[in-house]
Order: C-alpha cells, then sequence, then structure tokens
C-alpha cells in the first residue's frame, strides 16, 4: 500500500465514522458518541411537521458512512455524501454559524479528494466521449472481499433500529461494526509498522468517542483526558509518518 492508497484510506474511515456517529447520535437523541451535530436534530424538526425528514436524514447518514466504511462500496457512499455534506454546507452559511462551515469545508473537500482517488474509473462521469470504463475500483483491488462489507453495512442498519429502543445494545453492535472495519482494513493489505500504529490509535480514537457519549455523566472525571490520548496519538503517529515518507523515504530513494 503506498502512501496516497493508506491517506485514501484514513480519509475514508474519517468520514465514515463522521457520518456514522453522527446519524446514531441523532436517531439516539445525543446519548451516541459523535464529532458533529446537531444531536437532536429529530426533536428540533418535529414541531414543523418535519419528524420523518428528520429520521430519513439521520438514517442516510449511517447508512451513507457505513457504506464509506465497508471500503468495497465506499465509492457508492462517497457520491451519496456529496449533496449530503453540500446541503449542511449551505445551511451553515445561510444560518451565519461561526466556524462551522470551515468544518463542513473541510469535510467537503476530503470528500471530493476520495472520490479523485478513484479518478481513472470515474472519469467517464464527465468524460464520458473520451473516457472508456477503467475496472476495477483501487479500493476493489485492495479490499477484494465480499462477504465482510455486506456483514458490516448489515450491523450498522441494524443499529438504526435498535438505537431507539435500547442505546448500550446500539454501541456494542456499532463497536463490532467499527473493530470489523478495522480488521477487514489489516485482513486485506500488509501495512508498514507506522501506517498500522496510525490505524490502531484511529480505532482506539474511535471506540473512545462513541462510549464517551454514552458513559461520560457516570465518569468521575473529565472524559476529554481519556480520549483525548488516543486521539493526539493518532495525530502524533501521521506526523512520524508523514516526515519518515517525506524525508528518510526520499532521502533512501536518492541514495540508490
Amino acid at each position: 500500500m503506498t502512501f496516497k492508497d493508506f491517506n485514501a484510506l484514513l480519509i475514508r474511515l474519517f468520514l465514515g465514522y463522521v457520518f456514522t456517529s453522527s446519524g446514531l447520535c441523532k436517531l439516539t437523541e445525543g446519548h451516541f458518541g459523535q464529532l458533529i451535530g446537531p444531536p437532536l436534530l429529530i426533536e428540533q424538526l418535529t414541531p414543523h411537521g418535519l419528524r420523518m425528514f428528520g429520521f430519513f436524514i439521520a438514517i442516510s447518514q449511517v447508512m451513507s458512512g457505513a457504506l464509506v466504511l465497508s471500503q468495497r462500496y465506499s465509492v457508492i457512499g462517497l457520491i451519496m455524501l456529496i449533496p449530503m455534506n453540500l446541503g449542511i454546507l449551505v445551511v451553515t452559511i445561510s444560518q451565519n454559524w461561526r466556524g462551522t462551515p470551515y468544518v463542513d469545508a473541510v469535510f467537503t473537500a476530503l470528500n471530493v479528494l476520495a472520490l479523485l482517488y478513484e479518478w481513472h474509473t470515474l472519469k467517464f462521469l464527465l468524460l464520458p466521449e473520451q473516457t472508456s470504463i477503467q475496472l476495477p475500483l483501487k479500493v476493489n483491488q485492495l479490499f477484494p472481499d465480499t462477504k465482510l462489507p455486506f456483514i458490516i453495512i448489515a450491523l450498522f442498519g441494524i443499529c438504526c433500529v435498535t438505537s431507539r429502543y435500547e442505546i448500550i445494545t446500539t454501541s456494542i453492535i456499532a463497536t463490532l461494526g467499527y473493530g470489523l472495519v478495522f480488521y477487514n482494513v489489516f485482513k486485506s493489505q500488509r501495512f508498514a509498522v507506522l501506517y498500522r500504529i496510525v490505524a490502531l490509535m484511529s480505532l482506539l480514537s474511535i471506540v473512545g468517542v462513541t462510549w464517551v457519549g454514552l458513559l461520560h455523566k457516570s465518569m468521575p472525571f473529565n472524559p476529554m483526558l481519556l480520549i483525548s490520548i488516543p486521539i493526539l496519538g493518532t495525530a502524533s503517529a501521521y506526523l512520524i509518518t508523514l516526515g519518515w515518507v517525506f524525508f528518510f523515504k526520499k532521502k533512501t530513494l536518492k541514495s540508490i
């Protein structure tokens, strides 16, 4: 796996987690750990007769994110996320929310970058007369398993149902889904040590945010102290990896 492939993988993992967790947080009325809100969207839309629309948004976020996390079917999820990200961006701009439009602009840019990674196949959509369809997609070459992605998607589909009845069960099933995502990643590819550390720290961050959102009220200390360790660890490990790729690896190549 090249550094470009690894960065594309990290973007897919990040976007997949952001949207599955955001949708589940809405469905559990704020009890599921997530990075973007609003957690009480369904409740806020209900007085305006848009309760079903709130459920539609939340479930769409979960299933789009699940498709992205599955890797093999991530391109479908990334295409679905484009109008969703643009819609969120326009809403935050029109509401004059401070800072939030910049965050959403980053999500949108990452979404576009993840799709451009598959440009060799998707370019026929924009240049049909000049391009023949090239298959398979890069992500399908890297992650050939066909059964595990369906299991991952199904688990998050089950979460959409259980989220309305049992929050702890939903968190357990979602954690299992996230675990299988990373199992699929490690099973399909052999990673350099630094790549593996970044991925493992990412998994710990996801699990930490997921459960802190549920258990933070019962904790005798600030939960941010707990989840900041893997989050900072992920960022640090990535920066070290970036330095290794652009300094030591280049130096080695020049010496050859």
